[in-house]
């Protein structure tokens, strides 16, 4: 697929192409850093405060993560992440942590831009870049990448393994694929799915390319933070563990939530059954107005568009398909690895597929949608200001709702009848102020 660059454009569009990316930056700050006390604050929120806390006032070591719904503890470096912001910037109140992370998934996403920039072939940069302003504003992103949670510092971590993958032809660049993919998965066990797909990917269409040298070293230093796990899996985790159940594997989960959520969706598993009262909004003096409705709608008839073009493109490309699946590009290469070499071995493991897995493919979902918007399609092949405008349209459509959804989350301090549940702010005052008075429950993935 041929994309045409920002910087081939003519000056005049280029500036405004520049202005509408920083925008979506600036915007997409806003959007995470806005009412820190609104965030979720559950059952795995308080654990990991918790957690952090103790271990800053001097209490135990905690050489192990939360228990996951699996049946067992997740790697110690799912809290000690959390340990280094605590060092960082204190464990006097959740909003501490909550900052921190909200900071860390911006800054992903600027990296990204420079990643883009920088190591992007011109010819491939504009769905990168089209990544990081859908990224931005996305509702479900903005919803993981505010909370205090192991999958919400995924992101960064995702892209410096990318960065690595990108150069894997160099002995530095396998190093830190292989480093940093052991760590994403001790962070958050999908990324040791993420890892072994990227991993089985390579060896099986590109593997004279890659300094397995340089991979293996990485990965075996990074399994030394394994080590008190793996030792707490020998000896202390008696139980069996959940092994899934094969109906799973013919749900279709994760391509469902990789088609579905860079698009927009997903706001309804957030709020539950508030989601029919949220699509009224916002009300104005006292009557809804619908426009949430509208852009879901909206955003509906995008997708709808987009799938058209591209079932159109797959029938004129059809003698390319096996080249399409693999990736005939390196972005196309990338993105293939995470939506079938992680898609197939997390569908593969029978377990049900969480929406919060795909949170370690950042931002590869995004170039998909971008890439997919930008593909060549009828005579005018050459003209992307069709699909530019598709990916503008859900830009402006994403960030009304994710601007509705933070409002509607303050205005009625959380959704008490959906997965957000009543936000920090909100029980703090039902608890007196008291953190740890704040009830546990029990821990979920």
């Amino acid at each position: 697929m041929e994309v045409c660059a920002p910087s081939e454009s003519k000056p005049a569009a280029k500036r405004l192409w520049l202005a509408g990316l920083v925008a979506a930056l600036i915007l997409g700050a806003v959007l995470r850093l806005v009412w820190v006390n609104d965030i979720e604050f559950k059952a795995d929120e308080a654990w990991t405060f918790q957690q952090t806390r103790e271990a800053a006032r001097s209490g135990p070591f905690p050489w192990l993560g939360m228990p996951c719904s699996a049946g067992f503890r997740n790697p110690g470096m799912s809290i000690w992440v959390f340990l280094l912001f605590g060092k960082m910037v204190g464990v006097g109140e959740p909003t501490n942590l909550a900052r921190a992370v909200q900071i860390l998934s911006i800054v992903a996403i600027v990296l990204l831009v420079i990643f883009a920039w920088r190591w992007v072939g011109v010819d491939e940069r504009e769905p990168w870049l089209w990544a990081a302003a859908l990224a931005s504003v996305n509702p479900v992103a903005v919803v993981f990448h505010r909370k205090i949670w192991p999958p919400s510092v995924l992101p960064i971590f995702s892209l410096a393994m990318l960065a690595g993958w990108w150069r894997r032809e160099r002995w530095w660049g396998a190093f830190a694929w292989g480093l940093v993919g052991c760590c994403l998965g001790q962070i958050h066990m999908a990324g040791f799915f993420f890892a072994a797909g990227f991993a089985a990917w390579a060896l099986l269409f590109d593997r004279r390319r890659v300094a397995w040298s340089g991979w293996l070293s990485g990965a075996f230093l990074g399994a030394v933070g394994m080590i008190p796990w793996l030792g707490y899996l020998l000896t202390e985790c008696h139980g069996q563990p959940n092994p899934g159940r094969w109906v799973h594997l013919l749900e279709f989960k994760f391509w469902v939530r990789w088609v579905k959520e860079p698009l927009g969706f997903g706001l309804d598993y957030v709020l539950g059954d508030n989601f029919d009262d949220f699509v009224r909004y916002p009300v104005i003096n006292g009557r809804p107005s619908y426009l949430v409705g509208l852009s879901q709608s909206l955003l509906t008839i995008v997708a709808v568009i987009l799938f058209f073009r591209a079932g159109w493109c797959l029938l004129r490309e059809h003698r390319r398909l096996r080249n399409m699946a693999i990736g005939d590009s390196p972005s196309a290469f990338t993105q293939n690895a995470a939506l079938w070499g992680f898609g197939l071995l997390l569908s593969a493991s029978s377990f049900y597929i969480q929406r919060h897995y795909l949170v370690v493919t950042f931002p590869l979902e995004f170039v998909w949608l971008a890439r997919l918007a930008l593909a060549p399609t009828g005579r005018l092949a050459r003209d992307l200001r069709p699909g530019r405008a598709l990916l503008l349209t859900l830009c402006l459509s994403q960030f009304l709702l994710t601007a509705q959804f933070l409002r509607y989350i303050h205005g009625n301090q959380g959704a008490q009848d959906g997965d957000y549940g009543i936000c920090y702010g909100a029980r703090q005052q039902l608890t007196g102020q008291d953190n740890s008075a704040i009830p546990m429950g029990s821990t979920g993935e």
